[in-house]
């Protein structure tokens, strides 16, 4: 079995211009799950449950790290694009890197949300969160 550290992490987003940018350097968080809802379709007399397959994606992905002036000019810049009519950006992510044979994820987002924290006794932080519109396609570098 081959474990790999964390730090290979490759998070690729793209920017207004949708074009896609390295942002594995101003992350040291980032979370991706991708679900299926499970619809019930047990019916009445039934001592089980039973479930169809519904919708997949459209999951929320999270990231945060260090405040960068980079990665706050980026968000915004897609806030108001999106607020423009942009109908989503380009994300990329690679738990093992961005190395040939190593999984890769790819899928369409919004910024959902984005915020600043700052305390004195610690670094400025940014935490953000991404809307998956549309479906996820999940392979290899």
């Amino acid at each position: 079995m081959a474990f790999r550290a964390g730090t290979t992490t490759a998070i690729y987003l793209a920017n207004a211009s949708n074009a896609l940018q390295n942002l594995s350097g101003f992350a040291d968080n980032f979370s991706w799950p991708q679900s299926v809802a499970q619809l019930e379709t047990s019916t009445f007399g039934t001592a089980a449950k039973t479930f169809i397959i519904g919708l997949t994606d459209g999951d929320s992905v999270s990231m945060s790290g260090p405040y960068d002036v980079l990665i706050h000019t980026q968000l915004m810049a897609m806030k108001a694009a999106q607020s423009a009519g942009t109908v989503g950006f380009g994300l990329l992510f690679g738990p093992g890197g961005s190395v040939a044979s190593q999984a890769r994820s790819a899928g369409s987002v919004f910024v959902a949300s984005y915020s600043v924290s700052t305390a004195v006794g610690g670094r400025v932080e940014y935490s953000a969160s991404l809307q998956i519109t549309g479906a996820v396609a999940n392979g290899t570098f």
